[in-house]
């Protein structure tokens, strides 16, 4: 059965800034704006890292960020080009074969012999394993090093056979993990001071395999009204289903004073990404702690998912597939979003979009309509600082949570309490460590 329904859409692409004090510096694209204006952030002078790597395999990371450093025909110029900064290897470790528990050995002696001061990014080169397995290269050199204090950046065989178009993805996510900003959007997002995208995941036990029952670790991550993600914030205090409440006012607290003391003044209107439906408990938890915190705001519960069966084609494009920007409404509260559709900046397609779901509650009066919640949602599928790709299907929000919620769900609860303890979280808590 066909079904046809009223929508709306986005009207251009929204432009992206790459100099925080030159405003005519705008693209809509991340590879021609990092191209011509580079970064938004210029404070970089030298990205200092560490390799981490096989012997077999030193050569081909050696060259790899060598190609970084001066340029390749996608990127030319390199680093100092599209990111204004140079690139600097400062230490390289040899991991004496390919097992897990040789990363370990040498992830261990690597934190305990180098100061995170010294290093801005470790490059690992690491065996690709499956995403679900938590006993692996990754994920033990991950939590490893992130919770000693240092960010790092893994890279497989599969990084070497997409070289290409990979380089400068690379760079993206090495110059954020290093503390750089690079693009934030042209123009704020309406009526919106904050943007909280909040998530709980499965964190495993002591020795790295799941107890009796499951365990589960909250965080945000924050950011402002031009999208720019602002820090991470994690609670030490694990969480028990339904008893969350303690958990849930720590998270907030410190994200809204952490702003407050940043910009200057306290957020009053919020928008909390979430990605599933919120319950009526979560909502009126959320209220309660908001009003303990502030005065007068405005709060609205978005959110987003894509676990629905629901499609919808557009006969009047040669693919049938609905333009990205377009949307529908399913009722009052709730649309569905193209982000991957046809659109005229980006040539591939990437089959029929996968629509996203939003619905979206509002207290104590709607300060935001459904239009301004999908040009937001829209907005903030091109703020992830890991890809230089123009075609995002989730919003940032979502995309952190989910890189989180992976890694989460594979370090050890010790692990966990180190990477959230005061002396690692200044480090971490503003660098994208798990993009």
């Amino acid at each position: 059965m066909t079904t046809y329904l009223n929508g709306g859409g986005i009207e251009k692409e929204p432009n992206l800034l790459f100099d925080k004090t030159d405003t005519s510096a705008v693209d809509p694209t991340v590879y021609w704006g990092l191209r011509r204006f580079g970064p938004y952030d210029k404070d970089i002078s030298c990205i200092k890292v560490a390799i981490i790597s096989p012997k077999d395999k030193l050569e081909h990371v050696r060259k790899l960020i060598n190609d970084l450093k001066i340029g390749t025909p996608i990127m030319p110029g390199g680093m100092k080009q599209f990111f204004r900064c140079n690139i600097e290897v400062v230490k390289e470790d040899i991991v004496p074969s390919q097992e897990t528990n040789d990363y370990i050995s040498v992830g261990i002696n690597f934190v305990e012999t180098t100061d995170p001061r010294s290093v801005d990014v470790v490059i690992a080169f690491i065996p690709k394993t499956s995403r679900f397995l938590s006993n692996t290269p990754y994920y033990r050199l991950k939590a490893i090093l992130t919770s000693r204090g240092f960010c790092s950046q893994m890279i497989t065989n599969a990084t070497f056979e997409n070289l290409k178009w990979s380089y400068l993805n690379l760079a993206c996510a090495i110059f954020s993990k290093a503390g750089g900003i690079p693009w934030v959007l042209e123009s704020e997002m309406k009526d919106v001071d904050l943007i909280i995208g909040i998530s709980i995941s499965n964190c495993v036990s002591y020795k790295h395999r799941a107890g009796n029952r499951p365990r589960y670790v909250g965080y945000v991550n924050v950011f402002d009204n031009y999208g720019r993600w602002m820090f991470f914030e994690g609670t030490a205090t694990l969480y028990e289903r339904g008893q969350n409440a303690q958990q849930l006012r720590e998270l907030l607290e410190k994200a809204i004073r952490k702003f407050e003391s940043e910009k200057g003044y306290l957020p009053k209107s919020l928008v909390i990404h979430y990605y599933k439906r919120f319950g009526s408990e979560e909502k009126k938890t959320t209220i309660d702690i908001l009003r303990s915190i502030l005065n007068d705001f405005y709060v609205a519960f978005v959110s987003i998912d894509d676990s629905h069966p629901m499609r919808i084609y557009d006969l009047k494009v040669d693919d049938g597939s609905f333009p990205r920007g377009k949307y529908v409404y399913l009722s009052q509260k709730t649309i569905l979003l193209s982000t991957t559709g046809y659109t005229e900046i980006a040539r591939k397609r990437m089959g029929t979009p996968k629509l996203l779901r939003i619905s979206v509650d509002q207290f104590p009066d709607e300060f935001l309509t459904l239009d301004d919640i999908a040009e937001q949602v829209f907005a903030l599928t091109k703020l992830d600082w890991a890809t230089a790709t123009p075609i995002v299907r989730e919003p940032v929000t979502l995309q952190f949570s989910r890189q989180v919620t992976y890694l989460t769900a594979a370090i050890s609860e010790q692990e966990w309490r180190s990477i959230v303890r005061p002396e690692v979280n200044i480090i971490l808590n503003r660098r994208p460590w798990f993009i």
